[in-house]
């Protein structure tokens, strides 16, 4: 069930837990997070609420009554096809907008990949604000460009790429997202397990298994547990995504 622990953008001291993602070896998370500034004139609307592993945030097909900034955890979202398949379209990760751009239903499901917190707005109320307020017009403009460059790059990996050059570049966006990249190597712990994985993918969760496992044994990645992934050589990913391998 979901708790909100704080009304009108006030947090309550301690609530939040200590974030499970991102854990970076050697570097640091700068992914586009939206700042308290571009966000400034949402702060009196806001509701900080907590989700549990694996509640769900809004369902497809619920009406869009709210927008979301993503304070701590992982999110994901996905559809349900009528035979039970899964397709997970992102990944929102700690500072990540949601809920924003659909219109007057939400097109997918929302769901907390890791006990996550979000701080909660009134669509009708951003819309109203937004009409008055170029730098959050602006805000909202900017992450929109953003998500249909990333869908863009999503339907080609779906359509066009193979499982090698699928796997590599997941691993080359979440480096990238989190701006983990140190001198060709990079160390993260991903919140989101192999069927996640395999679901964002298109793929099966063996398949994901055997491709990362291929890359272990090349000396490419390591592997020290099911959340950490250790990569050793950040250009011979790139090398695979242009085919060249």
């Amino acid at each position: 069930m979901a708790t909100n622990l704080a009304h009108n953008g006030t947090t309550v001291r301690g609530a939040l837990a200590k974030r499970p993602w991102p854990v970076i070896v050697g570097g640091i998370a700068a992914r586009n997070i939206q700042t308290d500034d571009e966000l400034s004139a949402l702060h009196h609307t806001g509701a900080t609420v907590a989700f549990g592993r694996n509640e769900t945030i809004f369902n497809e097909g619920d009406t869009a009554k709210y927008a979301y900034k993503l304070v701590s955890g992982a999110v994901r979202l996905c559809k349900l096809l009528p035979d039970g398949r899964r397709q997970i379209a992102d990944f929102y990760l700690d500072g990540d907008l949601f809920g924003f751009l659909d219109l007057d239903d939400y097109a997918f499901s929302a769901e907390a990949i890791t006990n996550v917190t979000v701080v909660r707005y009134v669509r009708s109320q951003v819309r109203s604000i937004e009409e008055e307020d170029g730098a959050l017009r602006r805000t909202l403009t900017k992450m929109l460009h953003q998500r249909l460059s990333r869908a863009q790059s999503h339907l080609v990996m779906l359509g066009r790429q193979t499982v090698k050059e699928r796997i590599a570049s997941f691993l080359i966006q979440m480096v990238e997202r989190l701006d983990a990249d140190t001198l060709g190597k990079a160390c993260v712990d991903l919140p989101m397990g192999r069927q996640d994985i395999a679901d964002y993918l298109g793929l099966t969760i063996e398949t994901v298994c055997r491709a990362l496992s291929d890359l272990k044994r090349a000396g490419i990645i390591a592997v020290p547990n099911t959340h950490q992934i250790v990569i050793n050589d950040i250009e011979t990913l790139h090398t695979i995504i242009d085919g060249d391998i």
